[in-house]
Protein backbone atom coordinates (compact mmCIF):
# COMPACT_ATOMS: atom_id res chain seq x y z
CA UNK A 1 0.00 0.00 0.00
CA UNK A 2 1.46 3.65 -1.27
CA UNK A 3 1.90 6.00 2.02
CA UNK A 4 -0.42 8.03 0.07
CA UNK A 5 -3.64 5.51 -0.19
CA UNK A 6 -5.10 6.85 3.54
CA UNK A 7 -4.86 10.25 1.98
CA UNK A 8 -7.16 9.37 -1.53
CA UNK A 9 -9.57 7.20 0.55
CA UNK A 10 -9.62 9.93 3.20
CA UNK A 11 -10.60 12.17 0.93
CA UNK A 12 -12.59 10.09 -1.24
CA UNK A 13 -14.92 9.37 1.85
CA UNK A 14 -15.22 12.80 2.97
CA UNK A 15 -16.45 14.65 -0.48
CA UNK A 16 -19.41 12.17 -0.43
CA UNK A 17 -20.51 13.82 2.68
CA UNK A 18 -21.05 17.46 2.02
CA UNK A 19 -23.68 18.09 4.77
CA UNK A 20 -20.96 19.02 7.95
CA UNK A 21 -19.27 22.03 9.52
CA UNK A 22 -17.73 24.66 7.61
CA UNK A 23 -14.60 23.97 9.86
CA UNK A 24 -14.77 20.41 8.32
CA UNK A 25 -14.94 21.53 5.02
CA UNK A 26 -11.86 23.68 5.51
CA UNK A 27 -9.93 20.20 6.53
CA UNK A 28 -11.70 18.97 2.87
CA UNK A 29 -10.03 21.97 0.85
CA UNK A 30 -6.31 21.85 2.98
CA UNK A 31 -6.19 17.72 2.16
CA UNK A 32 -6.91 18.03 -1.40
CA UNK A 33 -4.50 20.65 -1.45
CA UNK A 34 -2.22 18.14 0.19
CA UNK A 35 -3.39 15.53 -2.60
CA UNK A 36 -2.48 17.99 -5.10
CA UNK A 37 1.79 18.11 -3.78
CA UNK A 38 1.68 14.71 -4.16
CA UNK A 39 -0.18 13.82 -6.90
CA UNK A 40 2.99 12.67 -9.07
CA UNK A 41 3.56 10.05 -6.69
CA UNK A 42 0.41 8.52 -7.10
CA UNK A 43 -0.50 4.82 -8.61
CA UNK A 44 -2.49 4.84 -11.26
CA UNK A 45 -5.34 3.19 -8.72
CA UNK A 46 -5.32 6.02 -6.48
CA UNK A 47 -5.25 8.48 -9.68
CA UNK A 48 -8.37 6.82 -10.47
CA UNK A 49 -10.03 6.86 -6.69
CA UNK A 50 -8.89 10.65 -6.77
CA UNK A 51 -10.72 11.50 -10.08
CA UNK A 52 -13.56 9.83 -9.09
CA UNK A 53 -13.77 12.01 -5.65
CA UNK A 54 -13.07 15.22 -7.63
CA UNK A 55 -15.96 14.31 -9.47
CA UNK A 56 -18.00 13.72 -6.32
CA UNK A 57 -16.87 17.32 -4.79
CA UNK A 58 -17.73 19.39 -8.51
CA UNK A 59 -21.42 17.69 -7.89
CA UNK A 60 -21.78 18.33 -3.89
CA UNK A 61 -19.96 21.86 -4.68
CA UNK A 62 -23.11 24.30 -3.50
CA UNK A 63 -23.84 22.35 -0.78
CA UNK A 64 -19.71 21.89 0.05
CA UNK A 65 -19.57 26.33 -0.61
CA UNK A 66 -23.02 26.96 1.27
CA UNK A 67 -21.15 25.37 4.39
CA UNK A 68 -18.01 26.67 4.52
CA UNK A 69 -19.57 30.43 3.84
CA UNK A 70 -20.89 30.10 7.07
CA UNK A 71 -17.61 29.93 8.97
CA UNK A 72 -15.46 31.92 6.40
CA UNK A 73 -14.76 33.85 3.39
CA UNK A 74 -13.47 31.39 0.98
CA UNK A 75 -12.07 34.69 -1.02
CA UNK A 76 -9.98 36.11 2.04
CA UNK A 77 -8.76 32.45 3.06
CA UNK A 78 -7.09 32.54 -0.47
CA UNK A 79 -5.66 35.72 -0.09
CA UNK A 80 -4.23 34.70 3.40
CA UNK A 81 -3.11 31.16 2.73
CA UNK A 82 -1.59 32.20 -0.98
CA UNK A 83 -3.56 29.52 -2.94
CA UNK A 84 -2.57 29.00 -5.88
CA UNK A 85 -5.24 29.41 -9.07
CA UNK A 86 -4.48 25.97 -9.80
CA UNK A 87 -6.25 24.71 -6.99
CA UNK A 88 -9.53 24.86 -8.01
CA UNK A 89 -11.27 23.18 -4.94
CA UNK A 90 -10.13 26.64 -3.52
CA UNK A 91 -12.48 28.55 -5.67
CA UNK A 92 -16.17 26.73 -4.64
CA UNK A 93 -17.41 30.60 -4.61
CA UNK A 94 -17.01 30.10 -8.67
CA UNK A 95 -17.57 26.32 -9.05
CA UNK A 96 -21.55 26.82 -7.98
CA UNK A 97 -21.81 29.55 -10.49
CA UNK A 98 -20.67 27.24 -13.14
CA UNK A 99 -22.73 24.70 -15.02
CA UNK A 100 -22.21 21.21 -14.34
CA UNK A 101 -21.97 19.05 -17.90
Amino acid sequence: MSPHTALVEGYATSVEHPYVSGFEILELLRLRSRLAEVEPELSSAERGVLEAADATFLHNAPTLFRQVSEVASLEDLRKQVGVRPSHWWWYLDSLTRVPVA
